[in-house]
């Protein structure tokens, strides 16, 4: 009996204090999305506003290869640090030819739809791209 009043107690406790704050005119601000979202290479990733998407791509400077990037708009995706930096693997003291990843970071500015299209190619050849990579991103 004791713990059924006790129990009684506590959910009209807890129900008063909501009474409390229910008139108060104020709603909770949602909180705001923050965090790292990795984008889903051939696919569709969703961003909120302010959040951060970070891309990664396997790469290898020392072949002559290099990522190129077209598709940017500042106004749904601002590019932020590291944009475009290779980075090696870890190797043993003295290897050569090691290869690595090539990061891109970019803020999730304002609402909106881009495709960013990465092709791997030398710039001195007039080939086709050994490699390409496309990502749809959703700002929303």
């Amino acid at each position: 009996m004791k713990i059924r009043s006790a129990v009684i107690l506590a959910a009209a406790a807890v129900l008063g204090l909501s009474a409390c704050n229910a008139g108060s005119g104020e709603a909770a601000a949602p909180a705001a999305p923050t965090g790292q979202v990795e984008g889903v290479r051939d696919g569709r990733t969703t961003l909120s506003v302010g959040q951060t998407l970070h891309i990664s791509l396997p790469s290898n400077g020392t072949t002559g290869y290099q990522w190129r990037i077209e598709g940017q708009s500042i106004e749904v995706l601002s590019p932020s640090a590291p944009f475009g930096q290779e980075i090696t693997d870890a190797h043993a003291p003295g290897m050569v030819g090691v290869g690595g990843h090539t990061v891109w970071t970019f803020r999730a500015a304002g609402p909106g739809t881009v495709t960013l299209n990465f092709a791997y190619a030398r710039s001195w050849e007039q080939t086709a791209p050994a490699e390409t990579a496309t990502y749809t991103i959703v700002v929303r």
